[in-house]
């Protein structure tokens, strides 16, 4: 695991997998597979995101106000970010979503770099029922 800067961050990024790893071991793709995102860093500590869904069952995640629909259908949000090197966190400070619930949230994630930092990997772990949540994204060239 390498520790490192903001400058790392900055940037575009696209969505390479996204997946659920719950307790008793079982991997799911959170978004189905085939699912797409971008995740955009700036140099002046701004920072904006899409995940969504494009599978058969997109259309079953139409009300923003649920957070299955933000989990497994589509989220998007943006706000400002903060790097903690020491504990390999990244902390997005939400100032908009299409969550509700997420709005005026910190969002905290653990996070890895590899390939010469052009993939990011990004994990959240829920302290309510112990699953994680694993993104991959590679730094977008085009």
């Amino acid at each position: 695991m390498s520790k490192t800067s903001e400058n790392a961050f900055v940037g575009t990024w696209k969505l390479v997998s996204q997946h659920t790893h719950f307790p008793d071991g079982r991997i799911e793709a959170s978004r189905g597979e085939g699912a797409i995102g971008v995740l955009m860093y700036d140099a002046a500590g701004n920072m904006a995101v899409q995940l969504a869904r494009t599978d058969d069952h997109w259309d079953e995640y139409s009300d923003m106000r649920e957070l299955t629909t933000a989990m497994d259908g589509y989220l998007g949000y943006f706000g400002t970010y903060e790097v903690d090197a020491t504990t390999q966190t990244v902390t997005h400070r939400v100032r908009g979503s299409s969550f509700f619930g997420y709005r005026n949230s910190l969002q905290r994630r653990h996070y890895d770099f590899t390939d010469a930092d052009q993939t990011l990997t990004l994990m959240a772990a829920s302290p309510r029922d112990g699953t994680k949540r694993v993104l991959i994204w590679q730094r977008a060239t085009e």
